[in-house]
């Protein structure tokens, strides 16, 4: 599947500022890479866990709800631009609480990008869904769920997955004397968040427009 670039959000900025890179640049985690559609966007401000021993990173997969199929309830539109769209691909699993367990959990069955944003179809309703609300990619710790990994980063560029394995990933953890428009990247979980700060980083946001 081949896309042509654009940035997540349209044309507008997605930091008030140029942020600081973390120097060097990283490589897509090979394994999660190959779940991915050849040439899908990884958009800008997606959550990212950088390791600088490895040169690799993950990424931390959200979504923000802006749509709930009235007819189907497993049919929940997130946000998404053109080709930059969050990466969920079909098994995932898929929740807006991050302390559930894995069997309340649902599994992504079909994905599909359209006008609207990001079409997912879910393997079960998920009680209490509104718009608005963020969907994460979890994974299993034990009977329970977990974030892949604790991320550490966001992208600062829209990143096209390469069939060769060779996804470069440049990522900021200081958005210096600037922010990063929250309403216009992939949300961040509140339980990520110190005020306006991504834990353990220096990126800040502003729900500025």
């Amino acid at each position: 599947m081949k896309f042509q670039g654009k940035k997540f959000g349209g044309d507008c900025p997605k930091f008030t500022i140029l942020p600081v890179q973390v120097g060097g640049g990283f490589t897509l985690n090979a394994a999660q890479a190959a779940k991915f559609a050849e040439g899908w966007l990884i958009p800008t401000g997606t959550l990212a866990n950088a390791d600088e021993s490895t040169r690799e990173a993950q990424v931390v997969v959200t979504g923000r709800v802006v749509a709930i199929d009235t007819s189907d309830a497993k049919k929940v539109t997130l946000q998404a631009d053109g080709a930059a769209a969050p990466p969920f691909c079909v098994n995932d699993y898929i929740g807006k609480d991050l302390a559930a367990t894995l069997a309340n959990t649902p599994q992504v069955k079909a994905v599909e990008l359209t006008n609207d944003g990001l079409v997912v179809t879910i393997s079960k309703a998920i009680s209490g869904l509104a718009v608005g609300d963020t969907l994460c990619e979890v994974v299993a710790d034990g009977s329970n769920v977990k974030l892949l990994a604790e991320p550490n980063s966001v992208l600062i560029t829209d990143e096209e997955v390469k069939a060769d394995g060779d996804t470069c990933i440049d990522v900021t953890r200081n958005t210096g004397n600037g922010e990063c428009y929250a309403r216009r990247v992939p949300p961040v979980p509140a339980t990520l968040m110190e005020g306006n700060i991504l834990k353990g980083t220096k990126v800040a946001y502003t729900n500025t427009l």
